[in-house]
């Protein structure tokens, strides 16, 4: 067979949603987002073509301006998307259409979600009356700074989140303090609680007398129950979850997975969330709407400007670098060279969005490319992520793989496969 055949038993088991009418079936994913409007076509046959044609996706994805803030935004869903738009959640968002193709950076990072009960309903009335806490790793391999661990703070009151990357758990107790000491002359409250599970590098004994110090409470999750420290555990899943993506898309080494995350970080910050409704974190955090037109896609290609003094007559009057985030200490972009494996922070710049670093066969013998693993155990809870907002979605049309309509396809299934199968096959 030309095709491969995909099983409505399977998308359903997976919680995808499946509904046909007036010849059209719709896709969607478990909270209501439209994936994908496939036409039936004349044998009585629904032919998905799922893009996984980096370069070529990319390049179809920008002639619609959608897409490009889909990309921006760490590959937020449509429904969050549409939701930043309309609500002016953010400064410099233009009006956001529905998507009209399927995205398989997408699908592999955020592939598998599973049911989350419902938030419990007390909340914090103010910032920093209660932090949510977790690590997440090792990550093998180690970061390109050596770090096999990330660090997640969240603000209950704002859902703001900031990140910190670790080479050892051991560096829990200090980077608390640094996040502290920084957070509360931001904001001038104090931290009166921080919640966090039972690991040893939050139970130590050091740590527990600078809490009581400081008249911070400890309220401990019971063991074996990450489903109790629900939003800083989903938060995570939802970070590794744009991580992957952001990596896909561009095919990044792995050992870009940190530099992944404090973006995802970042955006998210910027995203819409069901806590914080009308809101997005940063803006409930700092009291005013985040702006967005600087946004660029991650690991699209920047070209910065060599200025006379530090260049000869011969040489290019600019350098190829990779964007990948947004510095923290000033208004600039974070770039790397994989020539010479530098960093620097620049604002004098060209961005290529519709393009990706041509990693050599050189650079695939110093990097990893395969899908990040955090090495932490799988836990049943569903990223809090923007939702689709009750009005009607705009049907999608999905556009058919040329290998798919030369002729219909008139041989039955040879056989079954799974879904994690075809994936691999995409690859």
């Amino acid at each position: 067979m030309k095709a491969n055949i995909l099983s409505m038993g399977q998308l359903l088991e997976k919680g995808y949603d499946i509904h046909m009418k007036n010849r059209c079936l719709y896709l969607r994913d478990d909270r209501g987002s439209l994936i994908a409007r496939v036409s039936m076509s004349s044998n009585s046959m629904f032919l998905l073509n799922i893009h996984h044609d980096a370069p070529k996706c990319l390049k179809a994805c920008f002639d619609h301006q959608s897409w490009l803030w889909h990309l921006r935004l760490g590959h937020l869903n449509f429904g969050g998307l549409k939701l930043l738009s309309t609500k002016n959640m953010v400064k410099g968002l233009p009006s956001i259409d529905q998507p009209d193709q399927l995205r398989e950076a997408c699908l592999v990072g955020k592939q598998h979600r599973h049911s989350f009960p419902k938030e419990s309903i007390s909340r914090a009335k103010a910032p920093l009356e209660l932090i949510h806490t977790d690590v997440c790793g090792p990550i093998d391999p180690a970061s390109l700074g050596k770090n096999r661990y990330f660090l997640l703070f969240i603000d209950d009151y704002s859902r703001k989140t900031w990140v910190y990357f670790l080479k050892q758990k051991s560096e829990v107790f200090s980077t608390f303090k640094r996040f502290k000491a920084l957070v509360e002359k931001q904001s001038g409250y104090q931290i009166k609680a921080m919640r966090s599970d039972r690991g040893g590098e939050f139970i130590s004994k050091e740590f527990k007398a600078f809490c009581e110090e400081n008249g911070i409470r400890r309220p401990l999750t019971i063991p074996y129950s990450p489903q109790q420290n629900g939003v800083v555990e989903r938060k995570n899943r939802s970070i590794v979850n744009m991580t992957r993506s952001m990596l896909k898309s561009k095919n990044f080494p792995k050992e870009f997975w940190a530099e992944a995350v404090e973006c995802a970080v970042y955006l998210s910050n910027r995203s819409p969330t069901r806590s914080v409704w009308n809101h997005t974190p940063q803006e409930a955090w700092i009291g005013y709407k985040p702006s967005v037109p600087h946004l660029k896609v991650f690991g699209s290609i920047a070209y910065v400007h060599v200025p006379d003094q530090q260049r000869k007559k011969l040489d290019d009057k600019s350098e190829k670098f990779i964007f990948i985030g947004y510095s923290q200490e000033s208004k600039g972009y974070k770039l790397y060279s994989p020539v010479d494996k530098k960093m620097k922070v620049s604002r004098d710049m060209t961005f290529d969005e519709n393009s990706s670093w041509e990693w050599t066969d050189r650079d695939k013998e110093q990097y990893v490319f395969y899908p990040i693993d955090t090495g932490r155990k799988e836990v049943k809870e569903d990223p809090i992520e923007p939702v689709t907002p009750s009005s009607p979605v705009s049907p999608i049309q999905s556009s058919p793989s040329s290998s798919s309509v030369d002729s219909p396809i008139k041989t039955g299934p040879q056989g079954k496969r799974s879904l994690e199968e075809i994936y691999d096959d995409l690859n």
